[in-house]
C-alpha cells in the first residue's frame, strides 16, 4: 500500500486545491455572476453533463480495455499498437455522431428546455466539442493510470480546469467580458487540458503505433461492449440527474442542484484520490493472481474509504445549518439534498475495489444486465420523484442516493457469489455504526446557530468548526476502536523515523 499512500497524498493535495477553487467559484462567484441569468450557468452544467455522457458511450469501453490489455503487452511496440487500435475505435464513433448531430442536433438541444431555446440554439458544435474533449481525457486518463502517472493527471483535472473556470467567472462577474466570450474561453480551457494531458502522456513514454486490427479488434470489441456498461453506467447515471432536472424543471433550476451536488462532492475526495492508483493495482493483481486473492485488499480499501467518506458526510451535515446563513437566499435549505447525494459517494466507497475486481476479471460480462438496469433505474426514479411526485431537486437527490446504494449492493453481491470475497468486516460495521450515531446526534441534538452567533459571527467559520468536530469524532472513534490499523502503523513509522 506504499505507492497507494504516496500517490493518494499527492492526489489529495490536487483534489483539495481543486475543491477550494471550486468552492470559491460555486459558492461565491458563480451565484453572483449569474444572478438573474441562471440559465447561463445551467447551460454550462448541462453541456458538461452531456459531454460526459456522450464521451463515456462513444469510448466503447476502451478506457477499461487500456487497463485490462496493456499490462499483458510483450513489449513497447506491442503496447503502442494496442493503444493505436483503442484510440481508433472511439475516434470513428465520435466522427459518425458528429456527422449525425449536424442534422438532428439542433432539435435535440431545444428539447432540453423549451423555454430556453434562445440560449440553446446554435450550440451543437459546442456540445460535440465538449464530448470530444471528455473522450480524449478519458483515454489519456487510462493511459496515464496505466503508467502510474496519476498525480499530474489529477492536477490538470482539478487545478487547471477549476482554476480556469474561476478566473473566467471572475472576469464575467466584473463585466470585463460578455457571456459569449466567457462561453468560448470556457471551451478553450478544456482544449488546453487535453493538450497538457497529451504532453504528460508523451513524457511518460506513451506511444501510438499502427493498429493491428486483425489481431486486436475482436478481443477489444468483445470486451469493450461489456466494459462500456460496466464502467460507464455509473458515470451516465451520475450525470443523468442534471439532464433530467434541466429538462423537467428548466435550466434555471440546474444551478441550485449543482450547488448542492458540489457540496456533497467533498465526500468523494478520498475515493477520487485513491481510485486511479487502486484501479491500476487491482488490474495487475487480478491479471497475475486472480480475483479470489483480492479479498484482503478489497476489505482494506472498503474500511479506509468508508471511514474517511462517512466522516466527511457527517461533517457536512453538522455544518450545513450554519453555512446556510452565509449563502445567497436562492441556495439555502439544501441540507437534505446534500445528505441524499452524499450517501451515494459513501455507498460507493464502502464497497472498496469491488467494481474494478469484477471489471478486470473473466466474469465481467455478468455486469451488463445489472448496469443496464442501473441506468433504467436512474431514469425511472428521477422521473417519478421529480415529475410525478413533484419533489423537484429533492426528488433528484433521493433518486441519486437510491441508485448509489443499489450500485454498491449488486457489486458486493456478485463479489461473494462469484469469488467468495466481500468488503465487509467487523471494523467496517463498527465504522458504520459510529458514523450513524454521530450523524444522528448532529441532526437531532443540534446547538442552535443563533445561540452561538455572538461567539462566532462568521457563519462559514462556525460551519467549519461544527463540521470539523463531528467529522473528527467519526474518524477518531474509528481509529481508537482499532478499525484503522493502517493509521497506527503509519504513525509508529513516522515516530520511529523522528
Amino acid at each position: 500500500m506504499g505507492i497507494v499512500a504516496k500517490q493518494s497524498v499527492r492526489n489529495s493535495v490536487a483534489l483539495v486545491t481543486g475543491l477550494l477553487l471550486g468552492a470559491i467559484n460555486t459558492m461565491y462567484v458563480l451565484p453572483r455572476a449569474f444572478e438573474g441569468f441562471e440559465e447561463g450557468w445551467g447551460l454550462l452544467r448541462i453541456m458538461t453533463a452531456w459531454g460526459t455522457i456522450l464521451a463515456q458511450i462513444l469510448a466503447l469501453g476502451t478506457p477499461s480495455a487500456v487497463l485490462r490489455f496493456l499490462p499483458n503487452a510483450e513489449d513497447g511496440h506491442r503496447e503502442a499498437s494496442m493503444l493505436g487500435t483503442l484510440c481508433l475505435l472511439p475516434a470513428v464513433a465520435i466522427g459518425l455522431v458528429g456527422v449525425l448531430s449536424s442534422f438532428a442536433g439542433p432539435d435535440l438541444l431545444l428539447a432540453l428546455d423549451a423555454n430556453a431555446g434562445w440560449l440553446l440554439q446554435n450550440r451543437v458544435g459546442a456540445f460535440m466539442f465538449m464530448a470530444s474533449a471528455y473522450l480524449a481525457m478519458l483515454l489519456l486518463k487510462s493511459a496515464l493510470t496505466h503508467r502510474m502517472r496519476t498525480v499530474a493527471l489529477t492536477f490538470i483535472q482539478e487545478v487547471w480546469l477549476k482554476g480556469s473556470y474561476l478566473t473566467l467567472a471572475i472576469l464575467y462577474l466584473q463585466g470585463w467580458m460578455p457571456f459569449e466570450t466567457f462561453f468560448r474561453w470556457f471551451l478553450y480551457s478544456y482544449a488546453a487540458a487535453v493538450a497538457l494531458m497529451l504532453i504528460e502522456a508523451w513524457g511518460a513514454g506513451t506511444r501510438i503505433a499502427r493498429p493491428d486490427l486483425r489481431r486486436d479488434l475482436p478481443p477489444f470489441l468483445n470486451y469493450g461492449m461489456f466494459a462500456l456498461w460496466n464502467s460507464g453506467a455509473r458515470t451516465v447515471s451520475k450525470n443523468l440527474d442534471f439532464v433530467m432536472v434541466g429538462a423537467l424543471l428548466g435550466l434555471a433550476v440546474v444551478p441550485r442542484y449543482t450547488f448542492a451536488f458540489f457540496i456533497a462532492t467533498v465526500v468523494s475526495l478520498p475515493m477520487r484520490a485513491m481510485s486511479p492508483i487502486l484501479r491500476s493495482l487491482t488490474a495487475k493483481s487480478v491479471a497475475t493472481e486472480g480475483p479470489k486473492k483480492s479479498g484482503p485488499q478489497l476489505q482494506q480499501a472498503a474500511r479506509v474509504q468508508l471511514a474517511v467518506t462517512a466522516s466527511l458526510l457527517v461533517a457536512i451535515v453538522a455544518g450545513m445549518p450554519a453555512l446556510d446563513l452565509a449563502l445567497p437566499e436562492n441556495y439555502q435549505g439544501l441540507r437534505w439534498v446534500v445528505l441524499a447525494i452524499g450517501l451515494t459517494f459513501v455507498a460507493e466507497a464502502s464497497g472498496g475495489t469491488a467494481g474494478p475486481i469484477l471489471q478486470f476479471s473473466s466474469r465481467y460480462k455478468l455486469a451488463l444486465p445489472i448496469n443496464l438496469g442501473l441506468v433504467a433505474m436512474t431514469v425511472a426514479t428521477n422521473y417519478v420523484l421529480i415529475q410525478w411526485m413533484g419533489w423537484g431537486i429533492e426528488g433528484a437527490a433521493i433518486a441519486t442516493g437510491m441508485t448509489g446504494i443499489w450500485n454498491m449492493s449488486w457489486r458486493t453481491s456478485l463479489m461473494w457469489r462469484l469469488f467468495r470475497i466481500h468488503p465487509f468486516s467487523r471494523q467496517w460495521l463498527t465504522i458504520l455504526v459510529m458514523a450513524l450515531l454521530i450523524a444522528t446526534a448532529s441532526i437531532f441534538i443540534e446547538i442552535p446557530v443563533d445561540a452561538m452567533s455572538w461567539r462566532q459571527p462568521n457563519q462559514v467559520g462556525l460551519a467549519l468548526l461544527r463540521g470539523g468536530i463531528a467529522g473528527a469524532l467519526v474518524l477518531g472513534s474509528s481509529w481508537m476502536l482499532g478499525c484503522l490499523p493502517e493509521v497506527s502503523t503509519e504513525l509508529k513509522k513516522r515516530v520511529s523515523q523522528v
